[in-house]
């Protein structure tokens, strides 16, 4: 069968980090403890974590042709993500600005620049046939469903982060085509207010899953059956950017290759834990550490979402 192919298709960005120990209050300012310059966006952070599982991961974004841009792309390339179809565009990097409080927290202010011109119809029919999962991270609804009816076979999954919102028509018309719902526990409330879980797996979801920050995650499937796993860092979290796509990234790895819920699950919390650890939003990976978490995850059956 081969490696399995995972089509992460999302924002490119450049991360500026600002570690503080308080924020600052309006006409006031505050000295940084460090300040870190870095690649992110959800769909990078996706395929970084995935190659680190051991799986191939292609990146699609659209990127501004800028010397710094290539320079962290070339970064994640060295870290086993394929760059090759990458869209090179005469526009603003997408640039991100994370202010990183002293429990690993932080505030973000977002500029999409070149992500905003992504366009499904840029994206290879070929690279989509090859995939064994294509998820799509921090995607526009009206986008994502230029994108998925054009896959056929592999595994689709979506995290649609701040475009939960969006109203209900156009997100049904990308859920029909979506395997595996990724949605923190904010989205889950915002999403479930106008979608109710019952008519999210009458659309075609087969496993929603709810990321619960320090409290773990949840999977909830079709039949009414909720998991919930859970591993507490073995260390002071000190940045939590990135813990979610870590998550994602491990979930649906392990996932295809055991076709096991509750080993995806715990999988998952234990690359999240692991990625709050490091800063920046990518997985800085050490196995050994990984495993540890790994065994130390918690998975049980639950009558109701935790937290809820």
């Amino acid at each position: 069968m081969g490696t399995p192919i995972h089509v992460s298709i999302g924002n490119f960005n450049i991360d500026i980090a600002v570690y503080i120990d308080k924020a600052p209050g309006i006409d006031e300012s505050v000295n940084a403890r460090d300040i870190d310059i870095r690649p992110g966006g959800a769909a990078s952070n996706y395929a970084v974590a995935v190659s680190h599982y051991g799986h191939r991961a292609v990146l699609v974004a659209s990127v501004a042709d800028h010397l710094l841009v290539k320079s962290h792309l070339e970064s994640i390339r060295r870290l086993g993500v394929d760059i090759s179809h990458i869209t090179y565009l005469n526009a603003s990097p997408g640039i991100v600005i994370s202010v990183i409080y002293p429990d690993g927290s932080r505030s973000m202010i977002r500029s999409l620049g070149a992500n905003a011109y992504l366009s499904p119809d840029k994206i290879s029919q070929e690279i989509l046939d090859s995939a064994s999962v294509v998820h799509m991270a921090t995607l526009h609804p009206e986008r994502a469903a230029g994108i998925v009816e054009r896959v056929h076979g592999a595994v689709v999954s979506y995290d649609p982060g701040i475009y939960v919102n969006t109203r209900r028509g156009t997100l049904e018309a990308v859920l029909k085509h979506v395997d595996t719902l990724f949605l923190n526990s904010s989205e889950f409330n915002e999403l479930t207010s106008k979608i109710k879980p019952g008519e999210l797996f009458k659309l075609g979801v087969e496993v929603l899953v709810i990321k619960l920050g320090s409290k773990g995650a949840a999977a909830v499937l079709g039949d009414g059956s909720i998991y919930h796993a859970y591993v507490k860092p073995l260390g002071n979290p000190v940045d939590t950017t990135g813990a979610g796509d870590a998550f994602n990234a491990f979930f649906n790895a392990s996932y295809i290759d055991t076709r096991n819920v509750m080993t995806a699950l715990r999988h998952g919390v234990a690359a999240g834990a692991l990625k709050t650890l490091c800063r920046g939003s990518i997985l800085c990976w050490d196995r050994d550490l990984f495993i540890k978490h790994l065994e130390l995850s918690t998975i049980s059956k639950e009558t109701g979402i935790p937290g809820f």
